[in-house]
């Protein structure tokens, strides 16, 4: 798997988000990956939440479908909107719910979310293999932190 900022950095947004939807969900990432991405800390307006400005800025609002959008507000309410910024356990019964979204639609879009590197997910199982629920991150570029060092 490429490393997530070559693969940003020479690939269109568009590019990357046409192979992610034809990607299964099941595609990880890396351990070299996770450890070049970091969250973004700090609420700057009360009573409402911040979305990333890659979001806009790099062109993922063009690009991604309208339930892939609604899905990443969503998640980036239910995280950076509570000051949960490691991520959070979100039901897939509520992201329906906050969406309005079929289950497959929204199942869908988490997968595109999270191929295109927006999103991670670990999916939660006991040791008897009984489903749980999800634990959900926004995944935020390390050159935003390094950037507001100074």
């Amino acid at each position: 798997m490429e490393k997530l900022g070559t693969s940003i950095q020479t690939t269109s947004v568009a590019d990357v988000v046409r192979r992610a939807r034809a990607q299964s969900y099941e595609k990880r990432l890396s351990v070299a990956q996770e450890r070049e991405v970091k969250d973004i800390g700090g609420i700057l307006v009360p009573n409402a939440f911040q979305v990333p400005n890659e979001v806009v800025d790099d062109g993922w609002l063009k690009e991604l479908g309208g339930s892939e959008i609604k899905v990443l507000i969503f998640i980036t309410r239910k995280t950076f909107g509570f000051n949960k910024i490691g991520g959070d356990r979100i039901p897939l019964s509520q992201i329906i719910d906050g969406t309005g979204l079929s289950r497959q639609a929204t199942v869908s879009a988490i997968q595109v979310l999270e191929n295109c590197h927006l999103i991670r997910v670990v999916r939660g199982t006991s040791q008897d293999g009984v489903r749980k629920m999800n634990f959900y991150q926004l995944i935020t570029r390390t050159d935003y932190n390094r950037s507001k060092r100074g």
